[in-house]
């Protein structure tokens, strides 16, 4: 006579596993372990990078119509003071 043997597997409950999820739950993104820093030297250098970069649109100044609205804004401010 030959027997089979089967494993007793059961589903996981409804709260099984639940616990370690809800661990991390309101706790802000500081507190997470892997935490990358970088150097002076790196951030200093991306500083530079980020220069170089944007100057050109720094130094392309503000276009005609915005400075007119800001213009007239800036008198709407002053007449309801």
């Amino acid at each position: 006579m030959t027997t089979s043997k089967t494993a007793n597997v059961q589903p996981p409950g409804p709260n099984e596993g639940k616990a370690e999820a809800r661990e991390d739950m309101g706790k802000p993104a500081t507190h997470r372990k892997s935490e990358v820093r970088l150097g002076r030297e790196v951030q200093a250098r991306i500083g530079q990078q980020l220069r170089a970069m944007y100057d050109a649109v720094v130094n392309e100044g503000v276009p005609a119509h915005i400075a007119e609205l800001v213009r007239r804004l800036s008198g709407q401010d002053d007449g309801a003071a």
